[in-house]
C-alpha cells in the first residue's frame, strides 16, 4: 500500500492516513501534563518577545491616522455607533466587530497606542494556540483518539507548527500594524471555527448528537464573527471541502470517518457558503464604495493575471527566505509585470504543481496544503483589484497555515519511523535543528517588527525595499516634514511625483511644505492640481481653504469649502471649519450665522453631544445667530464637559466666550 492511502485491519479497524500515525485503538503513552503545558506556554513567550517592539510603537499614519485619530465615530458605544460600525465601509472595509474591538481600546486606554498594539499582540496569542489546537487534531486524525494527539510526538509536532506560523517575519504587518487588527481578530476566529469543524467531524460513533450539533453551530457562529472581522472569511466552506478530502477522508471513495454521505459533507457547507457569497458582495461593494477598486482601464485582464502568478510564487518564497520585506510592493508598469517576473513566477507555479499531482498518493499533505494556500490567497491575488499594492506580507497571514503543518507531519514521522535520518540520537538532533530555525525566525520577526516603531523607520525601509515606488517615497517625505527635515522631504516628494506626477496625495502633501515654507504661489498650484485629480479629496480643500484664509482671500476659501462640504458630507474635520469661518470670521461680508449653525450642528450630530469642540462650534454659530439663549446654554454644556475631562484650554476659552454670550455678544477673531 502506498504511503498516504488509508487502510483497513482485517476487523475494519481504519488506519489513519498520516505516516507514522499508529491505528485506532493501539495504545500511545501521553506526554506529560509539563510537556503539554510547556509547548503552549512557551509559544505565548515566544510570540511575547518576537512582538515586544510593537508595544512600544505609536501610530504609523497608513490608515492608522484615517480610522482611529481622525475618526471618532467609534469612540463611544451607542445605538448610534453601533449602527455606524455595522454599515459602514469606511476606508473601503466592512468590519464591525473590528470596529468594536478598537471601541473597547479606546475605553480602556484613551486612545494610546500601547492599548491598541497590546490588543494585536493577544489576539496574534490567541489564533497561535488555536492554530496549535488545530494541528494537533490534524495530525492525530482518527477518530476517538484523543490520546494519540496529547502524545510527545503530536504535542512537539503542533508546538512547531504553532511556531512557525507565529514568529515568522511575515506575521510582523499584521500584528505590529493597528489598522490591521482585522487579520489577527478574524483570523483567531477563523482558525477557531476550523478547530470546531474538525470537533463536529471528529466525535467518535455513538457520541451524543447534541453535542455534535453544538461543534457545527460553533463553527457557523464562528465563521460569522469572523466575517464581520474581516472578509477571508469568505474562503472557509472551500478550506473545509479540502479538509474534508484530505485529512477527513469524507469525500474519498474510502473514508475515515464510515458511512458518512457524501451528500450530507456537501450540505454541511450551505450556511458557510450562503454567508461567503453574501461577505464577497459586501467586501466588493465596501472597496467600491471606498474607491479603492481598480477598473480593467487601470489594470487590464492580462496584468491581473501577472499579478496572480506573481503574488502564487511570492508567498512561498517569503516564506522559505524571508528577507527584503517592505510596508508596500507597488504595482510595477505592465512591461515590467508581464515580463520576466512574470514568466519566472509562471515556471514556479508549473514546478509546484507538478509535485502536488506527483505526490498526490503518497504524501495526499502536500496538495492538500497547496489547495487551502491558494484558496485563502484567492481574493487578495488582484483578479479584483483595490489598492497599488502587488502583493502584501499581511495576505499571507492565513494561507501559509498549510506549510506549518507539512513541517510538522515531517516532524512526527521524523520522531516516529526509521529510514535514512534513523541514527542515535537523532531526537536531540531534531530538536537542535528545530531550536535554530526558530530562533533564527523570532531574530528576524523581532528586526521586522522593529521596523513598524514609528512612520520616519517604517517608510525608510518602504524606499529602501521599493525604491520606485512613488507612494513609499511621498509616505517616508511625510515622516521627514513631521520630523523637521523639510530639506529630505522636499527630494523625496520630488521624486515621487516624477515617479507618478497625478499622485493627489503627494502633491496635497507637497503644497503643504511649500506654504509652511513661503511659497504660496508654489502651494496653491499643487493644491489646485491636487483637486484636478482627485476633486473629492477633503484635506486638500481644507488645506487651500486655510492657505486662502491666511492670505486674506476669504471668499476663495468659502467656495473652496463649500464645495468640499457638498462633495464630502462625512468630512466633519472641513465642515467644522467651515463652520468657524461662517461664524467668527472679522469680516462682516463673511459671516453668515443660520448657515454656519447648520453646519455646525451636522458636526455636532455626527461627533456625538458631547464633543467638547462641537459644542464650542455650535455655540459659537448661535450666538452670531443671534440666538442668545441658545448659545449660552450649549457653552455652558461644553463646559461643564470640559470641565469633567480636566480639557483646561478648552475651559478657559469657553469661559471668556460664555461671557460674552451673556452680554449678548457674538465672538469673532481679531483682524
Amino acid at each position: 500500500m502506498p504511503e498516504g492511502e488509508p487502510a483497513t485491519t482485517d476487523d475494519g479497524t481504519y488506519v489513519s492516513a498520516l505516516p507514522g500515525v499508529p491505528p485506532q485503538g493501539s495504545r500511545v503513552r501521553p506526554t506529560s501534563l509539563l510537556l503539554r503545558v510547556g509547548v503552549p506556554v512557551g509559544l505565548v513567550i515566544l510570540i511575547l518577545l518576537a512582538f515586544m517592539p510593537a508595544l512600544d510603537a505609536g501610530f504609523v499614519h497608513w490608515d492608522d491616522d484615517d480610522l482611529l485619530l481622525l475618526n471618532t465615530r467609534y469612540r463611544e458605544l451607542s445605538g448610534e455607533s453601533l449602527h455606524w460600525m455595522f454599515s459602514t465601509s469606511y476606508a473601503g472595509h466592512f468590519q464591525p466587530l473590528t470596529w468594536l474591538s478598537y471601541t473597547l481600546d479606546y475605553a480602556l486606554w484613551d486612545g494610546s497606542p500601547f492599548g491598541y498594539h497590546l490588543t494585536n499582540v493577544l489576539l496574534h496569542v490567541l489564533t497561535a494556540l488555536a492554530f496549535y489546537l488545530v494541528v494537533r487534531r490534524l495530525l492525530a486524525v482518527a477518530p476517538g483518539e484523543s490520546g494519540i494527539a496529547r502524545s510527545a510526538p503530536y504535542v512537539l509536532s503542533a508546538g512547531l507548527a504553532a511556531a512557525l506560523f507565529a514568529v515568522h517575519p511575515l506575521r510582523a504587518e499584521s500584528v505590529a500594524w493597528i489598522a490591521e487588527r482585522r487579520d489577527v481578530l478574524g483570523g483567531f476566529l477563523y482558525v477557531a471555527a476550523v478547530g470546531c469543524y474538525l470537533r463536529y467531524v471528529g466525535e467518535p460513533p455513538g457520541a451524543p448528537a447534541a453535542r455534535r450539533r453544538l461543534f457545527y453551530g460553533a463553527a457557523v457562529g464562528l465563521a460569522v464573527l469572523s466575517l464581520l472581522s474581516k472578509a477571508t472569511a469568505m474562503t472557509l466552506p472551500f478550506v473545509l471541502l479540502v479538509l474534508d478530502v484530505y485529512p477527513l477522508r469524507r469525500l474519498a471513495p474510502q473514508r475515515a470517518y464510515g458511512a458518512v454521505s457524501q451528500r450530507l459533507v456537501w450540505l454541511e457547507k450551505l450556511p458557510f457558503l450562503a454567508l461567503a457569497v453574501w461577505t464577497a458582495a459586501r467586501a466588493l461593494h465596501a472597496q467600491a464604495e471606498g474607491g479603492a477598486l481598480y477598473g480593467l482601464a487601470q489594470h487590464d485582464t492580462a496584468a491581473r493575471l501577472g499579478q496572480a502568478c506573481f503574488g502564487l510564487a511570492f508567498y512561498i518564497w517569503k516564506t522559505i527566505w524571508p528577507s527584503g520585506l517592505g510596508p508596500l510592493y507597488e504595482i510595477p508598469p505592465r512591461e515590467v509585470l508581464l515580463g520576466p517576473m512574470f514568466w519566472g513566477s509562471l515556471a514556479a507555479i508549473a514546478v509546484l504543481g507538478g509535485v502536488a499531482v506527483k505526490a498526490r498518493r503518497r504524501w495526499p499533505a502536500i496538495p492538500a496544503a497547496l489547495a487551502v494556500y491558494v484558496v485563502i490567497l484567492a481574493p487578495v491575488l488582484g483578479l479584483a483589484q483595490a489598492g497599488p499594492q502587488l502583493v502584501a506580507d499581511r495576505y499571507s497571514y492565513l494561507p501559509c497555515m498549510g506549510f506549518a503543518v507539512l513541517g510538522a507531519a515531517w516532524l512526527v514521522r521524523a520522531l516516529r519511523r526509521g529510514s535514512w535520518w534513523d541514527f542515535p540520537h537523532r531526537r536531540p538532533a531534531l530538536g537542535l535543528l528545530a531550536a535554530i530555525v526558530i530562533v533564527a525566525l523570532e531574530h528576524a520577526t523581532y528586526e521586522q517588527a522593529d521596523v513598524w516603531l514609528s512612520p520616519l523607520k517604517l517608510w525608510k525601509r518602504g524606499v529602501q525595499v521599493s525604491p520606485t515606488s512613488p507612494v513609499a517615497h511621498i509616505n517616508y517625505a511625510d515622516a521627514l516634514f513631521a520630523n523637521a527635515a523639510p530639506g529630505d522631504a522636499a527630494w523625496h516628494y520630488e521624486k515621487g511625483l516624477e515617479l507618478n506626477p497625478h499622485d493627489p496625495v503627494g502633491l496635497h502633501h507637497f503644497a503643504d511644505l511649500l506654504y509652511q515654507f513661503g511659497d504660496t504661489e508654489g502651494a496653491i498650484r499643487h493644491y489646485l492640481r491636487s483637486l484636478q485629480v482627485d476633486p473629492n479629496r477633503p484635506r486638500a480643500c481644507l488645506s487651500l481653504a486655510r492657505l486662502f484664509v491666511d492670505t486674506g482671500q476669504p471668499r476663495l476659501a468659502l467656495r473652496v469649502l463649500r464645495d468640499g462640504a457638498e462633495r464630502n458630507p462625512d468630512a466633519i474635520g472641513l465642515i467644522d471649519y467651515l463652520a468657524r469661518v461662517l461664524a467668527s470670521h472679522p469680516d462682516d461680508t463673511v459671516r453668515n450665522g443660520e448657515e454656519a449653525v447648520a453646519w455646525a450642528k451636522h458636526v455636532r450630530d455626527a461627533r456625538g453631544a458631547t464633543d467638547v469642540p462641537a459644542l464650542t462650534t455650535l455655540a459659537t454659530a448661535l450666538a452670531e445667530a443671534g440666538r442668545f439663549d441658545e448659545a449660552v446654554a450649549t457653552a455652558e454644556r461644553a463646559l461643564l464637559l470640559a470641565e469633567e475631562k480636566t480639557a483646561d484650554l478648552h475651559a478657559n476659552r469657553l469661559r471668556k466666550r460664555l461671557r460674552m454670550f451673556r452680554d449678548d455678544q457674538p465672538y469673532h477673531l481679531g483682524p
